[in-house]
């Protein structure tokens, strides 16, 4: 046996692993957290690790995603294998920001004492401890999702837990869960709670759950349960509800969120959570109407050549000012990659500069350097966002026209989830990512899958509500939509629509 030792932050890990045995396999088990967006299928170029000691040949492919990070002992996880005693230091750009914040109508709460409210996201999971009859926060645990070693997005997961297996990825989210909580009661005091509610989309549930989500990755996409009652699961030894979802890619995130909207009013409204999967929700004259695209996990900076969440270093905000490209950073430090709301910037001034055309071509040497940060969006960087902001748009269009309108005939445009919540309007009207006119009508509201958890902790009237909203709502696929392919194609130039 050998030794692998393990430089996290400040933790020191010390791991005995066989001859040969996969980098990125001895981190899945002993680190949940690294993160692995292609689920270790030699794509994305992200599990990037400083290593010393004895280690496989680096090949030519893993040497390409690497680029000019290639030497000085940086290697890709899913590529090397231990050949003796080493030590491995896991690079870090800082924790991620995490959308915890929301505004919610009022609510007439029926039930006392304290509740966790949890939204199960794909890359992160916030958590807080309500005091049940004024809503108060007590406490709050957020943290990225510790099945992100397994993939960036539900395909990925879905694909995981056949190979990893079901019980893996299920026993890691209710464990993280259990351990966000009893941090949570410690920190306030709180000795016990009556229940929680968690939310989330359909195959983060199916997975918390113990179900099988296979069903869900292809055609007719049958749910194993629509949920809207409660788990098998307890949380810090009390009763889990779980909200009821609409379909397979319009999950009890989006259910949670209309009520986060106010749904029910007489406005006609458009709700967008735009992330990994993308969903959208129109509410007209009373009657809901709902459909889900898969943008990928680019706004979340995954796929791309220096991209990264929004953490420390992350270039969050460009533009262009008497010919100087300026750019921000998380947290003001120096720049070591782009996140979403960056990148989205960075097109708006490439294409108002003339340094990208409408096509997406870059015009020279297919990079594009943001200001002078180091950090520059190469050609394949605009492909993956087109491909992303197109599957979001052309949702949006295809949604409208099912229902006979256009976007001047909304009223109000709401913007859920944590991408949404820091990305430029403007920026992002001006490369596509939504219509025009929807611009002066957009309303951000944080959270809104956390904000409707609280919600449904705090009323028992509200899962009612919830529940029978879910159940008769339409779903809209477009999967097999002519109208969906023929706006997608549309909407893959970088223009207003």
């Amino acid at each position: 046996m050998l030794q692998l030792t393990i430089l996290n932050d400040t933790q020191t890990l010390r791991v005995s692993v066989q001859p040969g045995q996969p980098l990125g396999d001895v981190l899945h088990a002993h680190v949940p957290a690294f993160a692995m967006p292609c689920a270790g299928n030699h794509t994305c170029g992200k599990c990037r690790v400083q290593v010393s000691g004895p280690v496989s040949f680096m090949t030519e492919s893993e040497r390409k995603l690497l680029g000019d990070d290639a030497g000085d002992g940086v290697r890709l996880a899913c590529f090397c294998r231990v050949e003796g005693d080493v030590t491995v230091t896991l690079q870090s750009g800082g924790s991620a920001k995490i959308l915890s914040w929301y505004r919610t109508p009022e609510v007439k709460p029926d039930r006392s004492g304290y509740g966790f409210a949890v939204d199960i996201g794909t890359t992160t999971v916030a958590m807080q401890l309500i005091h049940r009859p004024s809503g108060r926060v007590v406490a709050e645990r957020l943290a990225e999702n510790a099945q992100r070693g397994f993939g960036a997005d539900v395909i990925s997961r879905i694909e995981a837990c056949r190979g990893a297996g079901l019980a893996t990825l299920s026993d890691r989210i209710a464990a993280q869960l259990e351990d966000m909580a009893a941090q949570c009661l410690a920190e306030s005091g709180v000795s016990e709670v009556e229940e929680s509610v968690v939310t989330g989309n359909s195959t983060m549930l199916h997975i918390y759950e113990g179900l099988d989500p296979a069903s869900l990755a292809v055609v007719p996409f049958a749910m194993q349960s629509y949920f809207g009652g409660f788990s098998r699961r307890t949380l810090a030894g009390k009763p889990v509800y779980l909200p009821r979802c609409v379909g397979a890619y319009v999950g009890a995130d989006i259910t949670c969120a209309l009520l986060a909207a106010g749904h029910g009013s007489q406005e006609t409204q458009l709700l967008a959570d735009i992330g990994t999967n993308g969903e959208i929700a129109l509410t007209r004259n009373g009657t809901l109407t709902c459909c889900s695209t898969a943008a990928g996990p680019a706004f979340e900076g995954a796929g791309l050549s220096r991209g990264m969440s929004a953490g420390t270093g992350a270039i969050c905000a460009v533009a262009e000012e008497s010919g100087q490209v300026r750019y921000e950073t998380v947290g003001n430090a120096p720049a070591i990659g782009v996140c979403g709301s960056g990148i989205l910037d960075a097109l708006a001034v490439m294409l108002a500069t003339e340094a990208m055309d409408d096509s997406g071509y870059i015009e020279e040497d297919e990079a594009w350097p943001i200001g002078e940060s180091g950090v520059s969006v190469t050609q394949r960087d605009v492909r993956q966002i087109q491909l992303a902001k197109s599957a979001i748009c052309g949702g949006i269009l295809t949604l409208l026209e099912d229902q006979a309108l256009d976007a001047a005939a909304i009223d109000r445009f709401i913007i859920a989830g944590g991408f949404g919540s820091s990305m430029d309007l403007d920026s992002a009207a001006a490369i596509g990512l939504f219509p025009a006119a929807l611009r002066q009508k957009a309303d951000f509201i944080g959270n809104g899958a956390l904000g409707g958890a609280v919600m449904l902790l705090r009323s028992s009237a509200l899962r009612e509500k919830s529940a029978r909203m879910a159940a008769e709502a339409t779903e809209l696929s477009l999967s097999a939509s002519p109208a969906f392919m023929d706006h997608y194609i549309d909407c893959m130039t970088f223009d207003r629509f």
